[in-house]
């Protein structure tokens, strides 16, 4: 009881964290929140790291017993660790399975000519998405050519594009105001930019697709789309630094919530497989940046009736 007594403050530290991370290893709902936690604790921990620096100092300085600061500095400085995920420091995989989160779905490319996963799959190599819960198993788009040095977006081969429903189901979300902009990202308004949100009819999930072109939606809310209706065109709108269509699938509502969603697993169709395709970020090709990655091909014309289909 006596040490309780006296370190009640250290212990605090100790299990508020833990706690935090027990909750993401619990996964559903609540484990992006608890991811979040994370996060917001280890801002607040350089703070008590720093105060514990002057703590420490002082005790230096004063001749006193330096056993409880120093503790405080190793705890405070082990919590910061998530807070440096922001800055893409130490990064890790939000830990959740694609074999075991569900519903998990699979559509058709939402595109009709091939394209480029420059970044999607399941590790934080093949995927920088993967450390943010509702992105965890998001994909960003290219078509060729795609330039990645280039600050004309007619020099990218998906600017334009015609984006096709890769899924059957309900528009909820809409919004077409936003202007394209330069490469880079100095000039954007929102995070998605452009966007369209489809509640699919199969899971009663949703699709978020960002960065459309200004002014190209060609759907409104409450619509009912069909697989295979042309929905929007790509642009470079939001935290877009170049010309291409993000896509991911989540629990809830867009509309209420995005940034503690729980993203859920997304696959791809062309026929007969279904597949999680991945990426591979960029490479330089005869001095300039080109995206790489799986190259993700339209269905297959077959005749056969169109839907979504849940992987298990």
């Amino acid at each position: 009881m006596k040490f309780v007594k006296t370190y009640w403050p250290l212990l605090l530290l100790i299990a508020i964290p833990v706690l935090l991370w027990i909750a993401v290893g619990l996964g559903g709902s609540v484990g992006p929140y608890a991811w979040w936690g994370l996060i917001i604790w280890g801002g607040l921990s350089i703070l008590l790291f720093l105060l514990s620096l002057i703590l420490l100092f002082r005790a230096l300085i004063r001749k006193k017993s330096r056993l409880m600061t120093v503790l405080l500095a190793v705890i405070t400085l082990v919590s910061v660790w998530p807070a440096l995920w922001f800055f893409g420091i130490g990064q890790i995989a939000y830990p959740a399975n694609p074999e075991t989160v569900t519903p998990s779905l699979s559509i058709r490319s939402p595109f009709a000519e091939p394209v480029t996963v420059a970044w999607g799959g399941n590790t934080l190599e093949a995927n920088y998405h993967v450390w943010m819960p509702f992105e965890r198993w998001a994909y960003d788009l290219f078509a060729p050519p795609a330039v990645l040095e280039s600050q004309n977006l007619e020099d990218y081969g998906i600017y334009g594009m015609d984006i096709i429903a890769p899924v059957a189901g309900e528009i909820v979300g809409v919004y077409e105001n936003e202007k394209d902009h330069g490469t880079g990202l100095d000039e954007f308004d929102s995070m998605l930019g452009n966007y369209i949100f489809i509640r699919v009819k199969e899971t009663g999930t949703y699709l978020v697709l960002g960065h459309l072109q200004y002014q190209s939606v060609e759907v409104e809310v409450g619509d009912q789309i069909t697989e295979g209706d042309i929905i929007a065109r790509a642009g470079n709108t939001g935290t877009s630094s170049e010309p291409h269509l993000h896509i991911h699938h989540q629990l809830q509502n867009p509309n209420d919530v995005l940034m503690t969603a729980q993203g859920l697993p997304l696959y791809f169709r062309d026929g007969t497989d279904i597949f999680m395709p991945e990426g591979g970020g960029d490479i330089a090709t005869d001095g300039t940046r080109q995206p790489v990655g799986d190259t993700l091909l339209p269905p297959v014309k077959d005749g056969s009736e169109s839907s979504a289909k849940i992987t298990e």
